[in-house]
């Protein structure tokens, strides 16, 4: 009995093993994350899980440009941006990062390629920050997938998630012949089919009780807004003097900047701005875009689906100002640019502006 129960338990150990072994290796031949090669021909690749894909698409894929940053670059077209600038481009956005995570994914891409365009986005709400801050709240980063070591891949190649949604799919999509291929760096990430409008932006707006008194960048802020970008965009564009960084900061609708002026944070907001804008206006290879000004972006709350992510219309836009090189910060204008900003955002009558868009809310719901 004891020498059955025993054959029993080593061939159910040596199944599992094989099941395993079979398991890692699908993952590993596929590798839907891209963490070993690139695209096989004749399989056809989901592409929809940033925080897992990008390093793995950053270090294998064919590109000599890069289309990087948070959710405010989900909604650019790569097809758009290469016949603009003559590219061949990745969109490899991380929605919420910090300057640091997109930092290290550019400095992978830089040391795996020959990068002669970069695209980046600098979002506000991560200017005043550590140089070093990663979002822990957005739940763990697998670094298994972005370091060289070869033990830790099991949580990779042994993982429920990359095989049931991802490594098995492919496979079932291959046996059924379907062409093979890999979702278009347009749609990857893509947020365009969500609801946008007025209605969306406007209780940010019609909440709005009044200017406060505003402040200014304390000391340790400065520093940090220093280091932040110093570190992770200033040094890796002096380190890299062939590539040219195209950098923007978002354009935020007018109702973000009406909770600034609200909170007493709008000229702090604007002096952090002014404070980067001079401190990468060092290298040489740095043009800098900001589009604050342009009123009938920050304006046209039917473009936003919440106070700050605009609509891909307004993302093309963005594209063809920069390759325009409209509303550019250089080092002749960007006192000019930060004083025309404080005047303007300090003197708009959020107010009026809530109530005027309220009423054409109103009228157009009654015509409905």
């Amino acid at each position: 009995m004891k020498n059955r129960e025993g054959k029993w338990l080593k061939n159910f150990i040596i199944v599992m093993a094989v099941l395993l072994a079979a398991t890692g290796t699908l993952t590993a031949v596929v590798d839907p994350f891209f963490h070993y090669h690139a695209p096989l021909s004749g399989l056809y690749y989901t592409l929809s899980d940033q925080r897992f894909q990008n390093d793995g698409i950053t270090k294998h894929f064919s590109y000599d440009a890069v289309i990087t940053g948070t959710s405010m670059t989900e909604n650019f077209k790569a097809s758009e941006f290469d016949e603009l600038f003559g590219t061949q481009s990745i969109k490899v956005p991380y929605p919420g990062a910090t300057y640091r995570e997109i930092s290290d994914n550019l400095d992978t891409a830089l040391s795996t390629h020959d990068v002669k365009l970069v695209l980046r986005c600098l979002d506000y709400t991560q200017l005043v920050r550590s140089a070093d801050d990663m979002r822990t709240d957005m739940g763990e980063y697998p670094d298994y997938l972005y370091d060289s070591n070869p033990f830790n891949d099991v949580q990779y190649l042994f993982n429920r998630d990359a095989m049931f949604e991802y490594t098995i799919p492919t496979l079932l999509r291959f046996l059924k012949g379907d062409a093979g291929g890999v979702t278009s760096f347009d749609d990857y990430g893509w947020t365009g089919d969500d609801a946008y409008g007025r209605e969306k932006v406007l209780p940010h707006l019609t909440s709005y009780r009044g200017m406060a008194e505003q402040e200014s960048l304390t000391d340790r802020e400065r520093q940090l807004v220093t280091e932040n970008i110093t570190e992770n965009v200033l040094n890796q564009a002096l380190a890299n003097p062939d590539t040219e960084f195209d950098v923007f900061f978002p354009p935020y609708s007018i109702a973000w900047w009406a909770t600034l002026a609200e909170e007493g944070t709008l000229k702090k907001q604007i002096e952090a701005e002014e404070l980067a804008e001079n401190l990468m206006l060092q290298a040489s290879n740095i043009r800098i875009y900001s589009f604050n000004l342009e009123e009938d972006i920050l304006c046209d709350l039917d473009s936003y689906k919440d106070d700050g992510h605009y609509s891909p219309e307004i993302s093309a836009k963005i594209l063809q100002m920069i390759h325009d090189g409209t509303d550019e910060i250089t080092k002749e204008n960007v006192a000019s640019y930060a004083k025309a900003q404080e005047t303007y955002f300090m003197n708009f009558d959020y107010a009026a502006f809530a109530q005027e868009q309220s009423r054409e809310t109103e009228g157009e719901e009654a015509e409905n």
